[in-house]
C-alpha cells in the first residue's frame, strides 16, 4: 500500500516537472498565428469595406476545456499570436457583431490540432462583422440650398440662400431619410460622420403643377473612400 502511493506522488511529481499531465498548453515550442478582419457591414447586411481588426481579442481554449485559458490582442495589421504551445488540440474563438441573432453578438471559432513535427501553424486567420449606422464613419457631405423666386411660371430675380430649411440624407436604396437638418443663414448644409456607400440628399420645392404643390429636387453622390469631404453642386428650390 505504501508502494503503491509512493509510485502514485512520483507520477505526479514527474507529470509537474515535465508538463506531460496535461497535453495541450504553455510549455513547448509551437506557435499558432493568423490576422482578424473586420468586414465593416451596414444595416441592410450590405458589406462597405474590409479592413485589418485592430485591438480585437483572440481568446485560446486547451484541449477540452469549456472555458479560454488565455488571450491576445490584434495588432495595427490585425495580427495575433500564440507562442510556446505543446502539441495537443485548440479552440481559437472571436467575438463578431451579427444580423440574426438574438444576442447581438456571436461566436467564431476554428480548431487546431498541434502534432510533435508542428512548430508553426499559421494562416488561422478570422473574418468578423462590424455592424454599423451610417454616421459612424469619418466622411462630410455638405453643400448649399438656394431659393429661386417665380411669379406663376415665370422666374424673377437670382437665387439667393434658403433660410432653416430642411434638407433630408437617404443612405443607398432605404426608402426612407436616416437624418435631417436645418440650412443655415447663408444656405449651408453638412451631414458629417458618413460612412461609405452611396446617399441621396432632397429638400422639397413649390410646384404649381405638382400634386400638394410640392415636388422634390435632389442629388446622389457616392463616398468612395474614409476620411471624405464632398462638397455638392448647388441644389436650388422654387419659392411661389
Amino acid at each position: 500500500m505504501k508502494v503503491k502511493f509512493k509510485n502514485t506522488l512520483l507520477c505526479v511529481f514527474l507529470c509537474l516537472l515535465v508538463g506531460g499531465c496535461q497535453k495541450e498548453g504553455v510549455g513547448g515550442k509551437a506557435v499558432i498565428s493568423g490576422y482578424v478582419y473586420e468586414n465593416i457591414t451596414d444595416r441592410n447586411g450590405l458589406v462597405v469595406e474590409k479592413i485589418p481588426a485592430v485591438n480585437e481579442d483572440v481568446f485560446i481554449t486547451y484541449g477540452n476545456k469549456t472555458f479560454y485559458q488565455d488571450d491576445v490582442t490584434t495588432d495595427d495589421e490585425g495580427y495575433y499570436e500564440f507562442s510556446f504551445l505543446r502539441k495537443g488540440d485548440y479552440n481559437l474563438s472571436v467575438y463578431s457583431d451579427c444580423l440574426d441573432c438574438n444576442s447581438g453578438r456571436e461566436s467564431i471559432n476554428q480548431e487546431i490540432t498541434l502534432d510533435a513535427k508542428t512548430k508553426s501553424s499559421s494562416d488561422h486567420d478570422f473574418e468578423i462583422m462590424k455592424l454599423v449606422d451610417y454616421d459612424d464613419g469619418s466622411s462630410l457631405i455638405k453643400g448649399r440650398l438656394m431659393e429661386q423666386q417665380y411669379l406663376g411660371n415665370t422666374p424673377f430675380g437670382d437665387p439667393y440662400p434658403s433660410q432653416k430649411n430642411e434638407v433630408y440624407i437617404v443612405y443607398g436604396n432605404d426608402d426612407v431619410y436616416f437624418d435631417r437638418m436645418d440650412t443655415g443663414v447663408d444656405g449651408w448644409f453638412e451631414f458629417p460622420k458618413l460612412i461609405k456607400g452611396e446617399y441621396t440628399l432632397y429638400a422639397f420645392s413649390e410646384c404649381a403643377s405638382c400634386i400638394n404643390y410640392k415636388d422634390t429636387v435632389s442629388l446622389t453622390v457616392t463616398i468612395d473612400e474614409n476620411n471624405s469631404s464632398i462638397t455638392l453642386n448647388e441644389l436650388e428650390i422654387e419659392k411661389r
